[in-house]
């Protein structure tokens, strides 16, 4: 008997990336899939791929920064729907760069985005879940640079999956104690082939991000690069799916990453500084 039949997936950031993905694979187990994005062109894509499969599925077009909107797609979606079984809480986008030369706006965009698009939507959506008198869960997507120490140039992105990873962990234990079947999980992918590194794709060419140093580009293009090789995003939505179907709370697509989690909690333990980024390559190729 397929569990998911029929059965509820709202998910943020699904014009592109991990979300698309995400959204083509509870629609392939049969879910009515709402898909949310800012991007109108990319919800458009995924609704007419979806429909000519004959799958079931609606869009909303939402700004996870605005918790108002972020309330008003919640109490509609629960009232043609009645309930939620699987939640995303899925958008992100990535700043990246040296540290004191990012912009404040920089910054509060990353932040804004990727941590309190999670928050709106666990403000909006938990509370309505546990009154559902359904199954659900809520999966918070983070990434290994939520686990790994902070790389460099990477500490407006790392800094916000960081504090996924702890709301995360919160939630989970949070709903524990309520006395409804709603639980949390905490996904952490890996190099993944998205948009994310060209995240400023959504905003006026005026506030694209420039680099003040070659070598902030080169770091750049390099990430950049080792991601577009590393899984496709239909194929780390189908391992998500996986986890959750297994009940785990961390979710890792790749979880070969592991050995460099062990590096920074060998730093942490042992109180050595942070290992290097020719450490985490060099663990890497090993």
């Amino acid at each position: 008997m397929n569990q998911w039949k029929n059965r509820i997936a709202v998910i943020t950031g699904a014009g592109s990336g991990i979300g698309r993905g995400l959204a083509r694979q509870c629609a392939l187990r049969g879910m009515h899939v709402i898909a949310s994005d800012v991007d109108a062109s990319g919800l458009s894509q995924l609704e007419q791929e979806l429909t000519q499969k004959k799958q079931s599925i609606e869009t909303f077009n939402l700004d996870v920064r605005d918790s108002e909107a972020v309330e008003n797609f919640a109490v509609e979606v629960f009232s043609k729907h009645s309930q939620v079984n699987l939640l995303f809480n899925n958008a992100g986008v990535l700043v990246d760069g040296k540290s004191w030369e990012r912009s404040i706006k920089d910054w509060q965009w990353n932040f804004d985005v990727n941590v309190m698009g999670v928050v709106n939507g666990i403000r909006s959506f938990v509370p309505k879940m546990l009154a559902q008198n359904a199954e659900g869960k809520i999966i918070n997507t983070a990434s290994i640079g939520g686990l790994l120490g902070g790389g460099s140039f990477l500490a407006p992105y790392q800094g916000t999956k960081h504090a996924v990873v702890a709301i995360t962990e919160s939630l989970h234990a949070e709903l524990s104690l309520e006395q409804a079947p709603i639980t949390a999980a905490c996904l952490c992918p890996g190099d993944t082939a998205t948009g994310i590194w060209e995240s400023d794709r959504l905003l006026p060419e005026s506030e694209h991000h420039k680099f003040g140093s070659d070598v902030e580009q080169q770091m750049h293009d390099v990430v950049a690069g080792m991601c577009a090789v590393g899984f496709t995003a239909d194929k780390a939505a189908e391992k998500t799916l996986e986890g959750i179907e297994a009940g785990k709370f961390w979710i890792f697509p790749q979880p070969e990453f592991k050995a460099l989690f062990q590096l920074r909690v060998d730093a942490i333990l042992n109180e050595d500084s942070p290992p290097s980024a020719e450490e985490f390559m060099a663990t890497m190729m090993t």
